[in-house]
């Protein structure tokens, strides 16, 4: 009796033995930069103390998830630079940036960096 049983035990012992093992839970880390708005080298993987020190301080500053903005508002427009976690990073890093006109109207964020930060040199 037990020969004839056999055949049909025998797929359930093989995926008896298919269970996977335990995963650690996935590492929460920034999504892919998107392509760098024209005007924004000069700022992208910049850690916050460095964008402090060239566009002098924030006018408001959050932590929104993994992400950390710094919003700086200036008479030529409103710049807000967003930060992620960056995998072998010591800090958070600029990915990205958008910009507005003082009435709202959406501004290339280069062209306002490239109005509220001091010349290259």
């Amino acid at each position: 009796m037990f020969k004839r049983l056999l055949p049909a035990f025998l797929p359930l012992a093989v995926l008896a033995g298919c269970t996977s093992a335990p995963t650690a839970p996935p590492v929460v880390t920034a999504p892919p930069p998107p392509p760098l708005p024209p005007g924004l080298a000069r700022l992208v993987g910049l850690y916050e103390p460095r964008v402090l020190a060239l566009l002098g301080p924030a006018s408001m500053a959050r932590d929104e998830g993994p992400a950390r903005q710094l919003q700086f508002i200036r008479p030529p427009c409103v710049l807000d630079v967003f930060l992620y976690p960056v995998a072998n990073a010591r800090a958070p890093q600029v990915r990205t940036a958008a910009a507005r006109r003082p009435d709202g109207s959406r501004m290339e964020p280069g062209i306002c960096f490239g109005l509220i930060a001091p010349p290259a040199g």
